[in-house]
């Protein structure tokens, strides 16, 4: 009797670790997971540092997806099989929700969504509040975003929201083209490799096979499941605006039509493609990370600018997620640069949501003392994150060692 009691709880703490370790139904939302807010406390600095400069890279906020052709070719297979009375009960249902979903969106595609507005700015107002030495009196914000409209107003709404909190900062703002060769660069090689033609996506494609199950879900949809040519793409399509509900203000979900595994199972098929065509997957040899030298470049340049002019300011730049992968694999920032060849286990080496949700930011903060020391630290998220080098100080580390481990990665090319 007192073997099975204690079988019966090894079991049960068994499951409760496997079920904090599971991904969030949001989570498998892969790139659309919505910006989790930090709860992490800060490691007091050395004494006698005090932070003056932030050089900083974000994702644009939460968004509606890309194109109306997302949702309206959807609707349309559920509208034509509803005039023909072809839907089940639960796709009938299915069909009302959607058409509520394209009316929130329509008009709105590839735009940022007042949650994302407001991420921006919660985000500013934590920086302004946790670093107050870098936004006194009239310290200098110079901020250039990817001409994209949702990464421009992303910019608007962060700097706005630091105007608020000291109206006497100086803001510059631009989302002019010339900054696209940094902010969103992608290398003709890059391009090549990451497009449908490239010879590992064979393998790819056997992946996705295994993992995207949509009979099931066919099933309860359609009357005559067969009807659907292309059922892997209606349930990625599904997948996606199920993902999408977090970012928007509507009182709706998708999740109920799915189960867990099915979830899982797409995530990580989009999982492997972000990890393979942006971070550290040996599989593209290191093409893709190299991708963000010019971005890196320009870190280092502003911040060389920054120290030598010694006055409280901030680089802020606005973008998109494969650019901010590719740099923190580029940097080896701590869990963006894990490399697997296993297709099978990237899903546990690199995770997507964690890395670039929708607007994840990487943070530079440099820290000085009275002989003009310079230490610096790196949020990921918002949380203290390391680099592959050693520290008496972690998470700070002396700015001459980084710059010249950074330096060297450069110059690596």
């Amino acid at each position: 009797m007192r073997q099975s009691i204690i079988f019966i709880l090894y079991l049960l703490c068994t499951f409760t670790a496997r079920s904090q370790s599971a991904l969030t139904p949001e989570q498998t939302g892969s790139i659309y997971y919505a910006y989790p807010v930090p709860s992490s406390t800060y490691t007091p600095a050395p004494t006698g540092y005090e932070p003056f400069y932030i050089s900083h890279y974000g994702r644009h906020g939460s968004r509606w997806m890309t194109a109306d052709e997302r949702y309206t070719e959807v609707i349309c297979v559920f509208d034509s099989l509803y005039q023909c009375s072809e839907l089940t009960p639960l796709g009938v249902d299915v069909r009302e929700r959607l058409h509520k979903v394209w009316e929130d969106a329509r008009g709105c595609s590839g735009s940022i969504t007042p949650l994302g507005e407001r991420q921006h700015r919660e985000i500013a107002e934590r920086m302004y509040h946790n670093f107050p030495q870098v936004f006194r009196g009239d310290a200098f914000i110079d901020a250039r975003s990817s001409t994209s409209l949702r990464c421009a107003m992303s910019m608007s709404y962060f700097t706005e929201r630091l105007k608020e909190l000291n109206p006497g900062l100086q803001v510059n703002r631009r989302a002019y083209h010339r900054y696209m060769d940094y902010i969103a660069y992608t290398s003709p090689e890059g391009e090549k490799f990451a497009s449908e033609k490239a010879p590992w996506r064979r393998s790819f494609r056997e992946f996705e096979k295994k993992n995207v199950r949509p009979e099931r879900l066919m099933a309860s949809l359609f009357v005559k499941p067969e009807a659907i040519t292309d059922q892997d793409a209606m349930m990625r399509s599904l997948y996606w605006i199920a993902a999408d509900m977090q970012n928007v203000e509507l009182d709706l979900s998708f999740y109920d039509i799915f189960e867990y595994e099915e979830l899982v199972g797409v995530w990580k098929t989009v999982n492997a493609r972000m990890y393979v065509c942006n971070a550290a997957a040996p599989l593209n040899g290191g093409l893709m990370p190299r991708c963000a030298v010019p971005l890196l470049r320009n870190i280092l340049e502003s911040a060389d600018a920054a120290i030598e002019k010694g006055t409280p300011a901030a680089d802020l730049r606005f973008g998109h997620d494969t650019h901010l992968i590719r740099l923190l694999a580029l940097m080896q920032i701590e869990g963006c640069s894990n490399q697997e060849v296993d297709m099978e286990k990237f899903h546990l080496a690199w995770q997507d949501y964690r890395v670039s949700p929708m607007g994840a930011n990487l943070q530079l903060i440099f820290y000085r003392d009275k002989k003009n020391d310079i230490l610096v630290k790196f949020l990921l998220n918002e949380c203290e994150v390391t680099l592959p080098l050693k520290s008496k100080m972690v998470p700070y580390y002396s700015w001459k060692e980084v710059e010249t481990f950074l330096a060297e990665i450069i110059g690596k090319e």
